[in-house]
């Protein structure tokens, strides 16, 4: 049973890669993307197409780690695939909101987000959420539904992509007028950040080094 509270919560996962880890996907992910030539196209956009033996790392971590997770998200049963983020002196990801999903009744629901960092920026490239009392952020469409695996009471925010916020897409531009408190949350390397999915977040432009973090979503179901 999903609940509001557990989308709009936020914990640490102290470990969640061991430091030999960190340095194996650190040398794995420069590898492949050595190989393959891969630049986003986009400031923060995500490399999807990640060699197996990184998704066995973060997917065994996850496992692994899954009771710490459980006692802040109880709804979380699993893990969908996971993405490789950099930003480079100047480049960060810019506030924006993931959402459940884009229909919060069909599958997979996305409790929440995690992102663990292998490489640290020397200056700049933390995480940051946003809490807001703005009710600029609900989807008012859904207001009073109620649906299986929800909790009574449940509400969802509107989406505003990351991507598409790049691109200027007319349907994110209230997340513009939406004002809200950051909090930085400047975890070091190895250590997992779960938010829930209805919170604004993004991470600050790095000043100096070079920043590289896996994110996923946690499902529900």
């Amino acid at each position: 049973m999903i609940t509001l509270t557990e989308t709009l919560a936020v914990d640490t996962v102290d470990a969640f890669l061991t430091a030999g880890e960190v340095a194996r996907l650190a040398e794995a992910v420069e590898r492949h993307i050595v190989r393959t030539g891969w630049q986003p196209s986009y400031v923060g956009e995500e490399l999807r197409e990640l060699p197996d033996e990184v998704q066995d790392v973060l997917d065994a971590a996850t496992r692994r780690h899954l009771p710490e997770i459980r006692r802040t998200f109880p709804a979380v049963t699993g893990v969908s695939p996971w993405q490789l983020i950099q930003f480079g002196p100047g480049e960060g990801a810019v506030r924006h909101m993931d959402g459940i999903a884009a229909d919060p009744f069909g599958t997979p629901r996305h409790v929440a987000r995690i992102g663990v960092t292998v490489e640290d920026a020397r200056e700049g490239g933390e995480f940051f959420f946003e809490t807001t009392s703005s009710e600029g952020v609900w989807d008012t469409r859904h207001d009073g539904t109620s649906a299986p695996g929800y909790a009574e009471g449940m509400r969802f925010t509107r989406i505003a992509p990351h991507d598409r916020i790049s691109r200027d897409e007319p349907d994110t531009a209230w997340i513009h007028e939406v004002r809200g408190v950051p909090w930085t949350t400047p975890a070091g390397a190895g250590t997992g950040i779960v938010y829930g999915a209805q919170l604004i977040h993004g991470i600050t432009p790095v000043v100096s080094g070079r920043c590289r973090k896996f994110i996923t979503g946690l499902v529900a179901g």
